[in-house]
């Protein structure tokens, strides 16, 4: 008891003053056993109360994670599919104040994935948005967009800092949204993203690409937006059926 108690008090103190980051990989079961002089049943019975506690998260066949016990609830933010409002305008309902660190705003060969949505050649040249997202000064994720050649990227500096993309695209770029195709998958993070958002090379990420298009149904962004593990999204939609 005395040991399980030891192992849960070292880690949830290192992982609440942050000597421990957020998203880091916790040492295997073997490892901490072998520290502390330990049956490995004693360390599983340690984990799962930290994990109760909020304090990791555990995934098969990659290992367990540092995170922080009110992570659910700080940061969410709520997307009604049927009513496109901007990630800005969600936070801001929730109280939320975000902002925008650049990365990058220059000519670049578009991605594959990019070309294909936004009906381009493969290598073409086209304006790439690099930056990081956060709320309330927290960094909750890195944004890459590709910007058809459609448009034209006269923007101000203030625009790219201070302004989410639905706003760039109305108020700068004039353009009104027609609809929006977004699809979410998991991820980790590579070693130039968790250099961004200051997570561990390997932390789990929560992808949400989307491909933005004019009311002529023209494809005018594609990009992904990538989320450290501590953000959360949820998505509500109305199922209708004829009857």
């Amino acid at each position: 008891m005395q040991g399980r108690q030891d192992i849960f008090d070292h880690f949830a103190t290192q992982i609440r003053s942050g000597k421990v980051a957020v998203g880091s990989k916790m040492p295997t079961e073997k490892q901490i056993a072998e520290e502390f002089g330990v049956s490995r049943s004693t360390v599983q019975a340690a984990m799962t109360r930290l994990a109760e506690e909020g304090l990791v998260r555990r995934y098969a066949g990659r290992g367990t994670f540092a995170c922080r016990e009110d992570s659910d609830m700080r940061m969410k933010v709520d997307l009604d599919i049927h009513n496109i409002q901007s990630f800005e305008t969600e936070a801001a309902l929730r109280g939320d104040t975000v902002s925008y660190r650049l990365l990058s705003f220059a000519l670049r060969p578009v991605s594959a994935r990019a070309a294909l949505r936004l009906g381009l050649e493969k290598q073409a040249q086209v304006y790439a948005l690099s930056r990081t997202r956060h709320i309330d000064e927290a960094c909750i994720g890195i944004e890459l967009r590709y910007f058809s050649p459609l448009l034209a990227m006269d923007l101000p500096m203030s625009s790219l800092l201070n302004k989410g993309l639905h706003s760039i695209l109305q108020d700068d770029l004039g353009v009104q949204i027609g609809r929006i195709d977004a699809a979410l998958r998991a991820t980790v993070a590579s070693a130039e993203e968790a250099q961004a958002l200051g997570v561990m090379n390997g932390a789990p990420l929560l992808v949400r690409s989307h491909t933005i298009y004019d009311i002529e149904d023209r494809p005018l962004v594609h990009g992904e937006s990538s989320y450290v593990e501590e953000f959360s999204f949820r998505y509500s939609a109305t199922v209708r059926t004829d009857k």
